[in-house]
């Protein structure tokens, strides 16, 4: 079975497909891979978890925009939702959900 992480990264979006390993499974899950709700959804988490990373600001190489992404927890927690609610939706038993950013949000 594979396990389905949601977790934000710089330039990738919340979503990890895992094998029963632990390992990135990329290409191996085209059931939530190719689901073009699914695709829509975390290109808008990863552009907006993206943009609270600024080059070159605050005297850093690369700073994080805490206060921002704060600011922006009820929709992200939104999306958050509304992506665990498709994947729900689509997944045949061949996958687990295991979400570690809503917990993290939660705890902002």
């Amino acid at each position: 079975m594979y396990t389905v992480k949601l977790e934000n990264e710089y330039l990738r979006g919340a979503i990890w497909v895992l094998g029963e390993d632990g390992i990135t499974a990329e290409g191996k899950l085209p059931l939530v891979e190719n689901d073009l709700q699914v695709l829509e959804i975390n290109e808008e988490v990863a552009e907006m978890y993206d943009s609270y990373f600024e080059f070159d600001s605050h005297g850093q190489g690369c700073w994080f925009n805490e206060e921002q992404r704060k600011a922006d927890r009820e929709k992200m927690l939104s999306l958050l939702a509304t992506l665990r609610a498709r994947l729900d939706e689509i997944n045949d038993g061949s996958f687990a959900v295991v979400d570690y950013e809503t917990p993290y949000l939660l705890a902002l």
